[in-house]
């Protein structure tokens, strides 16, 4: 679980309540006291309370990007307060926005501590009688007991396992699994997104900018910017970024803007195993190369929005990693039963967003599965 070549390692994700949808909200409002559950029965802590800002151009031509945000937490009574660059700036050290900016403040976001909570959830699962079976990777399906009452899902290695009810939910492989498995289309788009850690700067690196404050995620709120980041096709997906929680440093990134992979055959540079740089496939190099300019202007475009926004920072990561998005069309989910069989679920499609529901996502695949309404 949590592995580094999947979706849900590192030391931390963003949760918040900023969605312009209503459903969004109400997942996230159930899943939280379901993380505090968890965190209860594990022991540790494995999420935290540090409030956040979603910034957008309060002087852009048309509508602002906070209003929709702002509409929703009016008509839900959820607390949130409209900061100027300055008021920002003054309230929050760590950040110096320019003054065509403004910050959108709400007091619940927070942080998961993501690859410990997928190991309290795994072990919190077999504290509960769950068996395990890892490395699983599933090769075939077909229906079992008659009037598709029951399931059997084939690995590649020939294991079977049994049960009445099944949710598959095989993250970047959707696509294909979906196809293999049960004949279903499902397009998605693959990506390998690259976040980069840039070191708060030592006092004694002398900063012009007065002593630099803390960084931690005791300190400093979440951020999501609603900005330009510049990266071709994508440049309206802006950015966002966490505190320091186990890596010494703030965690940003230009949001969907990685190269399109392959799950099964990443190109090094966008997080592949070093092999790949010897494949023989044709069109290899080329693809590794298309990825390495690729991750190049999503670190650059992120350097930027430090540069310009964090100025206690380093403007140069210290530290990049890779984590991959499963992003359908419109970025909402996929959660239903698969047709012709009412207890096999299929859920996927996280497109970037999906960690943080975590809670409400498998309570609801469950209920699905299970023929509960």
């Amino acid at each position: 679980p949590a592995h580094v070549h999947g979706s849900s390692h590192g030391d931390g994700r963003i949760y918040r309540l900023a969605y312009e949808q209503d459903h969004y909200v109400d997942m996230m409002e159930r899943s939280l006291p379901l993380w505090h559950e968890l965190q209860e029965a594990a022991g540790e802590p494995l999420l935290a309370r540090t409030g956040g800002i979603t910034v957008a151009d309060a002087a852009a031509a048309g509508e602002n990007r906070n209003d929709a945000l702002r509409a929703i937490y009016a008509r839900r009574g959820i607390p949130h307060e409209t900061l100027s660059a300055a008021a920002t700036n003054e309230r929050f050290p760590q950040f110096s926005l320019s003054p065509s900016l403004e910050a959108l403040y709400q007091p619940d976001f927070g942080v998961l501590f993501a690859s410990k909570s997928v190991a309290a959830a795994w072990a919190y699962a077999r504290a509960l009688g769950v068996d395990t079976y890892v490395p699983f990777r599933a090769a075939a399906f077909r229906s079992d007991g008659g009037q598709g009452q029951g399931s059997v899902v084939l690995s590649e290695q020939g294991a079977e396992l049994r049960s009445r009810s099944l949710v598959v939910a095989p993250g970047a492989w959707l696509s294909s699994l979906s196809h293999t498995l049960f004949g279903l289309r499902i397009p998605t788009r693959v990506s390998a997104e690259t976040v980069c850690y840039y070191r708060p700067q030592a006092e004694s690196a002398g900063s012009t900018r007065g002593p630099v404050p803390d960084h931690s995620y005791r300190s400093m709120p979440v951020f999501i910017f609603q900005t330009e980041n510049g990266c071709e096709g994508m440049s309206g997906m802006g950015y966002y970024g966490l505190p320091t929680i186990d890596v010494p440093g703030v965690k940003a990134s230009a949001h969907y803007c990685g190269p399109t992979v392959h799950p099964d055959a990443r190109p090094a540079a966008a997080g592949g195993p070093a092999a790949v740089l010897g494949r023989t496939l044709a069109g290899a190099a080329g693809e590794e190369e298309a990825a390495a300019r690729r991750v190049a202007e999503v670190v650059a475009s992120t350097s930027r929005l430090v540069r310009d926004s964090l100025p206690h920072c380093e403007q140069t990561p210290f530290e990049t990693q890779s984590c991959l998005y499963t992003s359908t069309c419109d970025h909402d989910y996929v959660l239903s039963r698969v047709p012709g069989h009412e207890r096999v679920v299929l859920a996927g499609g996280g497109s970037g967003h999906a960690f943080k529901m975590g809670p409400a996502l498998g309570e609801m695949a469950a209920a699905a599965a299970l023929g509960w309404e």
